[in-house]
């Protein structure tokens, strides 16, 4: 038996890729994943290569490895995903310590590179093996992307989109749905874009409705949506569905129009207003995420950002400081300096956060359907929760003080306090 110890970094597109080629794995020969790395005969790191602090992260997970190879002998170290993908002969120079390397596209290796065997099945997307919650469950339609923006390497690590067929991820979803998955997240790149390169412009909306038909699956979330590429059509969809959730991630960036011009996004302020518009008069939550310090960005144009998250008060919204990523569009301009970015970053988060008190506050006493993920560390004797606005690991807990609760079950609530930025206490309502 082969002791398998994975260490999966990134997004949840890299999680999935992590969970196939544990599945490819145990299909294929006697392997048990363990918690401990001291103790592992192989050590699996799914890297990513997205912006600087994933690929420090990342480097300093394979050199800890490295150091465990030292100490404790005869190890094999396997190095995944983005990071390599990005950097491949300079890791290969860099670190020969390290047994083999897998490419994004190439992950069918593994069984080779661990067992010494070849890959055979007909349907090699059904051996996933979750290592998320068993209720939650995400679902890849597609990988690489199209888009062109000119701050991000995506293009430059996974190429042009392709997506997956409805038959394919129907078959998935099933497999996915026995295995105890109730929220269902839909994720790509650009999960707007699925099927654009076959030049159909509403596929989207005919796989969610095939999702819908799957009994087990309860809630389904939508991920990583592009800006121009939301329809009336999707929107109402959402809007009307039994199972698609009242949320949207849609990631903006900026709201600065000449911002948005450099970046090579494809919608304009105006567009992006009457979006968050069309979102707000169908009661959909809006998770968002916004780069900080782009290159040239100038006050007046930080502080339109500002005055933008202060306005509309978004759901959730995110932040991040703007990286220079080589070979991208946006690597010639003049950057910022470090610190005009850092404090800029700090400056929007406070604001936000102001945001999110007022927001919450007003949401004290209100009813909530919410999903359970399980009793809560941070909150002994209490479970965390969330409801339909809230996406897992990355939204808002709801703590309820309950016993014999279970994982996945879903509940009515009434928040009775909010007790940061993000999270309530709420009690169950009983029925």
């Amino acid at each position: 038996m082969i002791k398998l110890f994975v260490q999966s970094l990134g997004c949840p597109k890299n999680t999935v890729d992590t969970e196939l080629m544990i599945g490819y794995l145990k299909n294929t020969g006697d392997v048990r994943l363990i918690d401990d790395i001291e103790e592992s005969d192989v050590i699996l790191i799914n890297t990513c290569g997205f912006i600087t602090p994933a690929k420090e992260e990342s480097v300093d997970e394979i050199l800890n490895a490295i150091e465990v190879k030292k100490r404790r002998g005869d190890k094999k170290i396997v190095v995944a995903g983005c990071l390599y993908e990005r950097y491949k002969e300079q890791l290969k120079k860099e670190l020969p310590e390290v047994d083999s390397f897998i490419g994004v596209y190439e992950l069918d290796k593994i069984t080779d590179i661990v067992l010494s065997e070849k890959l055979s099945h007909p349907k090699p997307y059904m051996l996933r093996e979750k290592i998320t919650p068993e209720h939650i469950g995400y679902l890849k339609i597609a990988d690489g992307c199209s888009n062109g923006c000119s701050f991000c390497a995506i293009p430059l690590i996974k190429g042009g989109f392709r997506s997956r067929s409805e038959e394919e991820l129907y078959d998935e979803a099933v497999k996915l749905a026995e295995e105890g998955t109730k929220e269902l997240y839909i994720i790509a790149q650009d999960t707007t874009a699925y099927m654009f390169e076959n030049n159909k412009r509403d596929a989207l909306i005919s796989l969610l409705k095939k999702l819908e038909t799957i009994d087990k699956i309860e809630w389904i979330r939508l991920m990583y949506t592009y800006p121009p590429h939301i329809t009336d059509e999707l929107l109402d969809f959402v809007s009307s569905s039994t199972k698609v959730l009242n949320y949207i991630d849609v990631p903006l960036q900026h709201i600065n129009d000449r911002i948005l011009k450099s970046m090579n996004r494809k919608h304009t302020k105006k567009e992006a207003l009457k979006l968050i518009e069309k979102l707000k008069e169908r009661d959909i939550a809006i998770r968002s995420t916004f780069i900080v310090g782009y290159p040239q960005e100038t006050e007046a144009e930080f502080n339109e950002l500002c005055d933008f998250i202060e306005r509309y008060e978004i759901d959730w919204a995110g932040f991040f400081m703007y990286y220079r990523e080589e070979n991208t569009k946006a690597f010639g301009l003049v950057d910022l300096d470090r610190e005009v970015k850092e404090e800029r970053l700090n400056r929007i988060k406070e604001l936000q956060d102001d945001v999110y008190l007022s927001k919450h506050e007003r949401l004290v006493g209100k009813e909530f359907e919410v999903i359970i993920d399980g009793e809560s560390e941070e909150m002994p004797g209490f479970f965390e929760a969330r409801p339909k606005r809230s996406a897992y690991e990355i939204d808002g807990i709801v703590f309820l003080e309950e016993k014999n609760l279970k994982q996945g079950e879903i509940v009515k609530s009434r928040l009775q306090q909010s007790i940061n930025t993000t999270d309530f206490i709420a009690t169950i309502i009983k029925t």
